[in-house]
């Protein structure tokens, strides 16, 4: 009796010879072309944002005013209102009184101790949010590899009476980012019902989530489609000088405004952190392997580029989302994110023909709903991470402390299996942190000085 592993694509199973001629040349044209694979994915999202779009014009033309009756007609009409204009924002901002300004002049005379105290909150929030970071998304990549690489067996298998354990291997990430979603969508509609009181008036109209949505699930498909054109030492430089764009976007999308001593404190971290990552063996092996290829191709070269734009341009959105006023609380924007994201996910998995098969696998498989349960549990735990870095700290501070992710893990890797740190990497890591320190205490010195 003897045990054989079977590993099957289970976009191949169960069809017959015609429908796999057809779906084996479909998929060798898809192959080939990044761009023809980003088409579809745009006409997939299309179906859904084209028809969207031109509701939310139509339903802004005709309910223009906040007091109209129509505006309430029915549950509909309320929430197509909702969806497309918001809330009256004035209607919902507080109004400064009598009260409120002896309260804040009687504020003004504490700056010296408070100032100490929220510099120690800021380190300890800081702290936790980096380590909430850190450990969510390190279990997360492990059950992502988990998930594609390892094969599952079918339960109740017919083929174990005959001594062969056949296990079939699932490769649909967005059935997985789907999951992700709803597992969300569930834990933080549950928390925003019950804590509804709590809550701040979402007075934004509910499309703005789409854009974070967008961003966010595009950034990702460029990052690994760039890998199949972009040589390792190109991407992690990139990824590296992310911050550069961050602050870039941060112009454009919420008119923030830096200095040179901010843009001077960006370019180090990115020159510390270029050195460290090139200097490590792994980028050393890939690099002498990729040389044929000329590092980067024109294809990796657009690639990267949208992966930073997107990349940026999500904390950057979701940081003027936290800046309106009254504010949209991170349990709100982290729901309906999730809930833009589950749907365009739906729409893509069910025009690529996709959507029951990845159900049914879900349901036949045993240990497989253990893993994606798993899984969605920390990308909702380090969505919650995230959004409160965001929240507290900005855009900036989070593409760092994502910096610094991947260093650490170069670093635990490096001790674990013996590897060579070479003294250009020991270089670029103080300057990592030497710069993060000294941009901090430029922040807070500043602080000081203006009160």
């Amino acid at each position: 009796m003897y045990m054989k592993i079977c590993m099957t694509n289970i976009s191949a199973v169960d069809r017959d010879p015609l429908e796999r001629s057809l779906f084996h040349a479909y998929q060798e044209l898809m192959d080939e072309s990044w761009i023809l694979r980003f088409l579809v994915i745009l006409f997939a999202y299309s179906t859904v944002g084209i028809p969207a779009f031109f509701v939310v014009r139509y339903i802004q033309k005709r309910y223009r005013r906040f007091d109209t009756d129509e505006c309430r007609r029915s549950c509909l009409t309320s929430f197509l209102v909702r969806f497309s204009i918001g809330l009256d924002r004035k209607e919902y901002l507080p109004v400064a009184t009598t009260g409120d300004a002896q309260l804040l002049s009687k504020d003004s005379t504490l700056t010296a101790v408070s100032g100490e105290q929220r510099f120690l909150k800021d380190c300890f929030a800081l702290g936790f949010c980096f380590f909430g970071i850190q450990s969510s998304l390190i279990v997360m990549g492990f059950l992502q590899e988990r998930l594609m690489t390892q094969g599952y067996r079918r339960i109740s298998d017919d083929s174990e009476a005959g001594g062969v354990v056949v296990e079939e291997k699932f490769g649909d990430t967005q059935f997985l980012m789907l999951m992700n979603r709803l597992f969300a969508i569930v834990i933080y509609g549950t928390y925003i019902f019950y804590n509804r009181r709590r809550q701040p008036a979402h007075v934004s109209p509910y499309y703005v989530h789409s854009y974070t949505s967008l961003s966010n699930t595009m950034s990702s498909w460029c990052q690994y489609e760039a890998l199949k054109y972009v040589s390792f030492p190109t991407q992690t430089v990139c990824k590296a000088s992310k911050i550069i764009p961050t602050m870039i976007m941060g112009r454009i999308v919420r008119s923030e405004h830096y200095n040179i001593w901010e843009f001077i404190n960006a370019l180090a971290l990115a020159f510390g952190a270029s050195l460290f990552f090139l200097s490590s063996s792994h980028a050393r092996q890939s690099s002498s392997a990729a040389s044929s290829d000329f590092g980067m191709t024109v294809s990796g070269l657009v690639l990267m580029a949208g992966y930073l734009a997107f990349d940026a341009f999500t904390p950057n959105w979701q940081r003027s989302l936290f800046d309106t006023k009254p504010k949209i609380s991170k349990y709100q924007m982290i729901f309906g994110t999730s809930v833009f994201s589950a749907i365009f996910c739906i729409v893509s998995l069910a025009e690529q023909a996709t959507l029951f098969s990845s159900f049914d696998f879900f349901f036949s498989h045993d240990g497989f709903p253990r893993d994606v349960f798993l899984l969605s549990f920390s990308g909702a735990v380090s969505q919650m991470f995230i959004y409160t870095t965001i929240e507290r700290f900005g855009p900036i501070v989070l593409t760092v402390i994502m910096t610094i992710r991947q260093m650490l893990s170069i670093i635990v890797s490096t001790v674990y299996f013996g590897h060579e740190m070479t003294i250009y990497g020991a270089f670029g890591f103080l300057i990592v942190f030497g710069s993060i320190f000294l941009g901090n205490y430029r922040k807070y010195v500043r602080k000081s000085a203006q009160k």
